[in-house]
């Protein structure tokens, strides 16, 4: 829940901590800051990776499964080789003693296990119909729950059909109150909000789980919530975010923090959403939901605009950064990393960052 100002005080904290840190987290970016070693769970086993921060890792673990595949096939075609040979002269006296020498070294060779296959999945958000500008804009927003206190304050902004944006800043300092902006629940006290009549917007809370009725299964409640289709349709729908089989069909309380995410997902394609603003929509997912999310987001053919502490899906799919501070929103010059430059450069210059 850290936001990425605070994430970055910790990780540079810890770089030069003097003691051990065991850290269990999905945030690459933050590991390949902190991380001397790795260690990888998975097949009830530890793999250790010495010396390795996130991206060493990955690149050699997945050299490591290229070679386990490749080691596996070149046996595989050695032992199909020996067993044709062997099939075909086991009975030919002239050959017999070929044979039974090929019999023996099958015998010897060791068994080997086919390598791991990881389970790969793949989110797909349909493409929207095109519409003509100006998409969604703000033009000298003002916003305050109190007149007297105002949240936003002067914003000046828009969010286009090919816009890919994320939106960062500290807890608390109003990202959450833009969206709400923009999407028409929260009216501005100065300024104007203006959107193609034909828009459609999908919409990831960040407290998702509270428009759920978690005693339903996910099937039942997304044809409550979006009838139409048939109980088959809406099956095959969330198979395609990783929601398979009997998972579909379980209460959803049963479900895993990141298993509801992608139900949120699933259900928010089924709007046809022209742009998709996304409140932390990183939060609970596993490495290949984070992976598939980043290349769903990658391709789909309308706008992003999210708010996120993920430095690594922001660097993926983000080529705009917006800043909200000060009691406003404005753009940044730069890319996520420049902002965590510029998040230390401001810490240090107010003696905020100390080592250990």
């Amino acid at each position: 829940m850290l936001d990425v100002p605070s994430s970055t005080y910790l990780a540079h904290y810890l770089q030069t901590y003097p003691s051990t840190v065991l850290v269990v987290s999905h945030d690459r970016a933050f590991l390949d800051e902190v991380a001397t070693d790795i260690i990888h769970q998975h097949s009830e086993r530890l793999d250790y990776y010495r010396g390795s921060n996130f991206s060493s890792f990955h690149a050699t673990r997945e050299e490591r499964l290229k070679n386990q595949k490749r080691e596996y096939e070149n046996q595989m075609e050695y032992r199909a080789h020996l067993q044709a040979f062997i099939d075909k002269f086991r009975y030919n006296a002239a050959k017999s003693s070929e044979a039974q020498s090929r019999i023996k070294k099958l015998e010897k060779l060791p068994v080997l296990e086919p390598p791991e296959e990881e389970k790969k999945v793949v989110f797909k958000f349909p493409d929207p119909e095109k519409l003509s500008p100006p998409i969604l804009q703000l033009l000298d927003v003002s916003f305050g729950y109190d007149p007297k206190k105002l949240l936003l304050n002067d914003v000046s902004l828009d969010v286009q059909l090919d816009s890919r944006i994320g939106l960062v800043g500290a807890n608390g300092c109003g990202k959450t109150t833009l969206l709400k902006v923009l999407m028409g629940e929260n009216h501005p006290l100065d300024g104007s909000v203006s959107k193609n009549n034909r828009l459609r917007i999908g919409y990831f809370a960040q407290h998702h789980v509270d428009a759920m009725d978690l005693n339903q299964n996910a099937v039942g409640w997304m044809s409550q919530k979006y009838p139409g289709k048939t109980d088959e349709e809406y099956r095959r729908h969330l198979g395609a975010f990783g929601i398979t089989g009997s998972l579909s069909l379980q209460k959803m309380e049963l479900l895993s923090g990141g298993q509801k995410s992608r139900v949120a997902f699933a259900a928010l394609c089924l709007t046809n959403p022209h742009i998709l603003i996304l409140d932390e929509p990183s939060n609970h997912l596993d490495t290949s939901g984070l992976d598939a999310l980043t290349d769903a987001l990658k391709n789909f053919k309308g706008g992003v605009l999210m708010v996120s502490h993920d430095v690594s899906i922001i660097n993926d799919v983000c080529n705009e950064i917006w800043v909200s501070e000060d009691g406003t929103v404005k753009r940044f010059d730069g890319d996520i990393y420049d902002y965590k430059k510029y998040i230390l450069a401001n810490a240090d210059a107010a003696g905020v960052v100390k080592k250990h």
